[in-house]
């Protein structure tokens, strides 16, 4: 059996300086570069760490590599829309005119974007999200 003492998730990038103001600058995240390593930790609230490593031949993720629990979606979206950040629409998915899915998440809303690499970065809202992480 695997003892397994945490979980480090990770995920890459091909311009950690591009990802580092991303995830800094433009949605607030502490972020501590780790150049040594080659990349950088996102660390969130709750005590989570994300490791985001350099890659020259970095291939986006064709799903969510990374989702955000927030308070309000709809705050959110309207705060990084103001800063330029444009949300996906996905097939399958009744999202409104802001990108928004109602009632994702068993009862929450989401809404996805990519960062600067083209990874995809959702938001989620509600019980349904609460529930998913404990």
């Amino acid at each position: 059996m695997v003892n397994v003492r945490s979980v480090y998730p990770s995920f890459s990038a091909n311009d950690i300086d591009a990802a580092r103001a991303f995830y800094a600058d433009t949605l607030g995240l502490r972020v501590t570069p780790l150049p040594e390593a080659g990349g950088l930790v996102l660390n969130l609230d709750g005590g989570t760490s994300v490791f985001v490593y350099a890659k020259e031949n970095h291939q986006p993720a064709t799903f969510t590599v990374l989702h955000l629990a927030v308070d309000d979606v709809d705050q959110v979206v309207d705060e990084l829309t103001a800063k330029g950040v444009t949300f996906e629409r996905y097939e399958g998915f009744d999202q409104d005119e802001k990108g928004i899915a109602r009632g994702f998440m068993e009862g929450g809303d989401g809404a996805w974007f990519t960062d600067p690499a083209g990874n995809v970065v959702g938001l989620a809202d509600g019980e349904g999200m609460q529930k998913l992480l404990g």
